[in-house]
């Protein structure tokens, strides 16, 4: 009636695929598609082992990327893109058979380490979701994030909702793991920062730093602002503690002397592991390659 095409999902919009269900290892086929068509003007058989190192890096590793800065790909999408990396990597493009002379984790590990220096895309994908985390964090007022906040996050802001979500926001909850590895929360009104789970008042999470008094609180997840009263340090555990995990918790309550919540502004993150303190997806994969 209207003489527009009829379309299906999951489709394609800005080059990356949109689905209303769960998107399944087949909807990021393009990508794999599109690093084969790319190895077919190359011509790899009259390269050496260094320029096929060369391309293998400069193009088909940076195809996915745009991608991965939107979904965390399924671990066969992976394996997919690596099969492809590696047989141009070590054959080339004329299609004779030759062996692989080391692993490809081993590959893609950097030079200093003994490796080529060729981008893990599964470290990648982490560091690109976790950089959203980070946006969340430093783009409060930004119209954008009051939709995210409304429909999946909490009062507290850093709590969200795990079911029925958009498989972006699942995504992201599989990496913010990674986020705590190196953020560090300076306290403001002590909302958005979790007492013992966030590293705030020491280098460690004082979950860490406190292990034997942790085990003994009955509300592992509450913020800050929770846990001060306006005078005090006040805490919820599941039975009376013994003399030793008290003068654990009396002692922990005078190196928070000068910590507690001071301000209605929200608290402010850090990014530990690059001196500037701000998020750099390079650091951070630089960071897990020389920690995994």
């Amino acid at each position: 009636m209207l003489n527009c095409v009829l379309g299906e999902l999951p489709l394609k919009y800005l080059g990356i695929p949109i689905s209303d269900q769960h998107l399944a290892m087949g909807a990021f086929g393009f990508l794999s598609q599109k690093m084969v068509i790319r190895l077919d003007p190359w011509k790899g058989k009259f390269l050496t082992i260094g320029g096929r190192q060369i391309l293998t890096n400069s193009c088909l590793s940076s195809i996915p990327i745009y991608c991965m800065g939107f979904y965390w790909l399924p671990d066969g999408v992976h394996k997919k893109m690596d099969g492809i990396r590696a047989k141009f990597l070590w054959q080339g493009a004329d299609g004779k058979f030759k062996y692989h002379m080391a692993k490809w984790e081993m590959v893609c590990r950097p030079t200093d380490q003994g490796g080529l220096g060729i981008i893990n895309t599964r470290l990648m994908n982490d560091c690109l979701q976790v950089k959203w985390i980070w946006k969340i964090h430093q783009e409060p007022d930004e119209l954008w994030f009051k939709l995210v906040k409304a429909k999946y996050m909490g009062e507290g802001g850093s709590d969200s909702k795990t079911r029925g979500v958009s498989q972006f926001w699942h995504d992201l909850q599989k990496v913010k793991h990674l986020f705590k590895w190196g953020s560090v929360f300076k306290i403001r009104n002590g909302r958005h920062c979790k007492f013992w789970l966030d590293c705030w008042a020491q280098n460690v999470p004082l979950k860490i730093a406190y292990e034997n008094v942790f085990k003994m609180v009955g509300n592992t997840g509450c913020s800050v602002a929770n846990c001060w009263d306006g005078d005090s340090w006040v805490m919820d555990f599941k039975r009376s503690l013994s003399e030793q995990e008290y003068n654990s918790w009396l002692e922990l309550g005078e190196s928070l002397q000068e910590c507690y919540p001071q301000s209605d502004e929200a608290d402010a993150v850090l990014w530990a592991l690059e001196p500037k303190n701000q998020f750099s997806t390079n650091a951070l994969f630089a960071w897990l390659i020389s920690h995994g």
